[in-house]
């Protein structure tokens, strides 16, 4: 309330409480958050023009699956503990991905993702290198911004916030299972995504 902003958090519908991530025609997961979208403007004041949508682990995957399949109705997407390469077609997007390099579930340097059936992971800096890409940016600044921080920017934009030691968890919230690894508090991951409202 203090910072001006509607948080949402929709849940993964299914026994594996997973998001479909398959192609953008008929997606129920994309027409839904679409849905939400349009409703949250029409009944809750909230301003389509400044939309950002975020998720951790699958979240983040879907967060930016959902905004290349809504071109022009998100204004940037976070992703925490996921990365992800564009999609053929995907539009440029501000994206900042926030990844622990020892992150158990999706690994930081890329490789078979830990969970059945899931797509590998591409590693964390060629994929943010990828999607700069797209905004033709081709070179980038990397800053520690504390002990075990380090964010690579991209002049256009896209950035990469490096938790060294960091596991499957979101920088900023409360420790969870140990087996996901440490929880860092040397960095805020809600705090960017309210600089990005």
């Amino acid at each position: 309330m203090a910072a001006g902003v509607l948080a949402v958090l929709p849940q993964a519908a299914g026994p594996a409480k997973s998001w479909n991530l398959s192609g953008t025609t008929d997606n129920g997961d994309v027409s839904f958050l679409s849905a939400l979208v349009t409703r949250l403007a029409a009944t809750e004041c909230a301003d389509p023009a400044r939309v950002v949508i975020t998720g951790i682990s699958d979240g983040g995957d879907m967060a930016v699956f959902a905004a290349c399949a809504m071109p022009g109705r998100v204004q940037a997407v976070v992703t925490v503990a996921a990365s992800i390469d564009p999609r053929v077609g995907c539009h440029r997007l501000r994206i900042v991905a926030v990844h622990g390099d020892a992150d158990p579930v999706d690994p930081y340097r890329g490789g078979p993702d830990s969970r059945p059936g899931y797509l590998a992971t591409p590693p964390a800096a060629a994929a943010i290198a990828a999607w700069a890409a797209l905004d033709g940016c081709h070179t980038a600044v990397t800053t520690r911004v504390a002990t075990h921080v380090a964010v690579t920017t991209y002049p256009c934009g896209a950035q990469l916030v490096t938790v060294n030691g960091g596991g499957h968890t979101w920088p900023g919230g409360a420790p969870v299972n140990p087996s996901l690894g440490v929880t860092t508090g040397e960095y805020d991951a809600t705090a960017t995504i309210l600089a990005l409202v």
